[in-house]
């Protein structure tokens, strides 16, 4: 855990991956799979699948079974896993300049996100600042996701302090996190997010 001094000097952002660090796009994914993104019901049984992945409550060959059954059949394991990829593959515009911006004046970067080991594996490959990034708490390796009874609140502290701030693109865990007072902000845009930093410093 962090020293007082060391949160003061160099304060710690904790930062949602998903639509803040990385710019999530499933179209690709959800044709692959014959899933109408415009029907709730199918998505919602497809994330069913991917749900259990992101709380390590099956292994990623138990899920390439599930998405192979979901599917009828009709893929090679290789072909899912290439599918499921498809989703994570760009850092979000701009915050790579952000983050490095930052990081020069002293600020370090956390992930803490809901995250399959699969997407994480794309983010380590695709996210464009990295390096300026000392770790994370996620949600496979937790079981629990970011919404669960601060299960995963819990697991950052205990593991890196509380965050000087945390930022996440979705109103309902923003408000999860402020519930257990973290300074936790929505992420609206790289403009605002760095006006945020910035009042910190």
């Amino acid at each position: 855990m962090s020293s007082t001094t060391d949160r003061f000097q160099n304060p710690l952002i904790a930062l949602d991956i998903g639509n803040v660090s990385m710019k999530l796009s499933f179209d690709e994914m959800y044709g692959h799979l014959g899933v109408d993104p415009k029907d709730p019901e199918a998505v919602a049984r497809l994330w069913e699948h991917g749900t259990a992945l992101e709380t390590g409550r099956c292994t990623v060959p138990e899920f390439l079974d599930r998405l192979d059954e979901f599917t009828g059949h009709k893929h090679t394991h290789e072909e899912l896993l290439d599918f499921w990829r498809s989703g994570v593959r760009e850092t979000m515009p701009d915050m790579a300049q952000a983050v490095e911006k930052l990081a020069a004046r002293g600020i370090r970067f956390s992930f803490f996100s809901d995250i399959s080991p699969i997407h994480l594996e794309q983010v380590f490959k695709y996210c464009e600042f990295c390096q300026f990034v000392s770790g994370g708490v996620y949600s496979f390796e937790v079981g629990a996701l970011k919404m669960d009874d601060g299960v995963m609140l819990d697991a950052f502290e205990a593991r890196y302090g509380r965050p000087a701030a945390f930022f996440d693109d979705r109103v309902e865990v923003v408000a999860r996190a402020v519930s257990y007072g973290w300074n936790a902000i929505q992420f609206t845009s790289v403009d605002q997010f760095l006006q945020d930093v910035s009042k910190m410093l």
